[in-house]
């Protein structure tokens, strides 16, 4: 049964669904979110993508695209939340 996700990008949608959670409750303050825990996330989903077939399929590519764009825009705002969001490399 483990190797029945072998190849899908089911692991990698999960792994930017809990990046998603990750980024919400970092902005409602949860001090166990931290800068490093995000950035651990998001190497690990790079990683994910590079190594399986989930670069090649589309709805996994657009849904981490729109999270690293939100992330972008949140940098942008400025102001205390730009600030938090500022370590986070994308």
């Amino acid at each position: 049964m483990a190797n029945a996700t072998k190849g899908s990008c089911g692991p990698v949608t999960l792994f930017i669904e809990i990046l998603n959670k990750y980024l919400y409750f970092f902005e409602k303050g949860n001090p166990q979110i931290t800068i490093s825990a995000i950035q651990g996330l998001i190497e690990l989903i790079a990683a994910e993508m590079q190594g399986s077939n989930a670069s090649s399929d589309p709805a996994a590519y657009a849904f981490l695209s729109s999270t690293m764009q939100y992330i972008q825009f949140q940098k942008q705002k400025g102001g205390a939340m730009g600030e938090k969001y500022e370590p986070i490399k994308v």
